[in-house]
């Protein structure tokens, strides 16, 4: 009687719906429709030498990176190769949009000047640019609870707009350290 393993389940449900997706992918890389049967067999045998496969979120995504990377292998071992192949290979890059530590940290950094820009810009019109750009408030609404025109309101807001975008590029004209080198001067 034979046993039925997690694995098989998981490959069942997971993975095997989208053997002609694949199929597809594999066809795109190598270009022979036996070939791209070989390749996708390779990738399904692999993933069932997987220690981590319940780990794995996107099963469809896996292999076909799985794919790419089983193709780059053999296109590797061959004495010639077909660079329209490599450039096929490319197109199957799954985009991974999740910033890494040097971009956190200057997504922080930014966030960090654009505040202290924010704080330097005189009260009325932070009060109007933080109300209308960054809490979203209406116009209309502002000007009414601040008791000013539309017409002021509008003056301050653009002042606002102004005096940030002169401040940001006077920033970055700034050759670097230049600024902490001040800071510490003004201590």
């Amino acid at each position: 009687m034979p046993v039925i393993r997690p694995i098989d389940i998981w490959f069942a449900d997971e993975v095997l719906p989208h053997e002609g997706r694949f199929l597809a992918a594999a066809l795109r890389i190598c270009g022979a429709r036996e070939e791209a049967e070989d390749l996708v067999q390779e990738a399904f045998a692999r993933l069932f030498t997987l220690d981590g496969w319940a780990a794995i979120d996107n099963p469809r995504a896996y292999v076909i990176r799985m794919l790419r990377h089983i193709a780059i292998e053999r296109m590797r071992r061959q004495r010639i190769v077909d660079f329209r192949q490599l450039a096929d290979v490319d197109h199957l890059a799954l985009a991974d949009d999740t910033p890494d530590q040097h971009r956190i940290i200057a997504g922080r950094d930014g966030l960090r000047r654009v505040a202290e820009l924010i704080a330097g810009l005189p009260e009325r019109c932070r009060t109007v640019f933080v109300r209308r750009r960054i809490e979203g408030e209406s116009s209309r609404a502002i000007a009414r609870d601040l008791g000013i025109s539309l017409s002021t309101y509008e003056k301050r807001l653009a002042r606002a707009i102004e005096l940030l975008s002169r401040a940001r590029l006077d920033a970055e004209a700034e050759p670097p350290g230049a600024g902490e080198a001040q800071a510490r001067r003004q201590r």
